[in-house]
């Protein structure tokens, strides 16, 4: 992720987001650290991908899991106070507090609802 042409990481971009205690799930994630529970990266990717209701984790957790992430290829990311499904989040259906999506790791995007 970048910003005025230097890279920031994906904890700084969380940083823009007051501490909560809301559920946080992720439903797309590809990227280049050390994954949750001693998974594989690449376990992790399969276990978010092939989750209905996306991978979920509270927000120290996933303050805790930014810090291990160098790089982001790809990530959605969605705070909700129930389990949303992916096919919600595309059509505008799901009751969101928080929406973040990173692309590339040079685009990010922030909507707050």
């Amino acid at each position: 992720m970048s910003k005025y042409n230097k890279k920031i990481s994906f904890f700084e971009i969380l940083s823009n987001i007051p501490s909560n205690n809301n559920n946080w799930y992720i439903f797309e994630f590809d990227a280049i650290g050390k994954a949750p529970n001693n998974l594989t990266m690449s376990e992790f990717e399969d276990l978010v991908l092939n989750s209905k209701y996306g991978y979920q984790m509270s927000w120290d957790e996933l303050l805790k899991f930014s810090k291990e992430i160098e790089d982001i290829n790809n990530l959605i990311l969605v705070s909700s106070t129930t389990p949303v499904e992916f096919d919600a989040i595309e059509t505008g259906a799901a009751n969101l507090s928080i929406k973040l999506e990173i692309y590339d790791s040079t685009f990010w995007e922030l909507e707050f609802y």
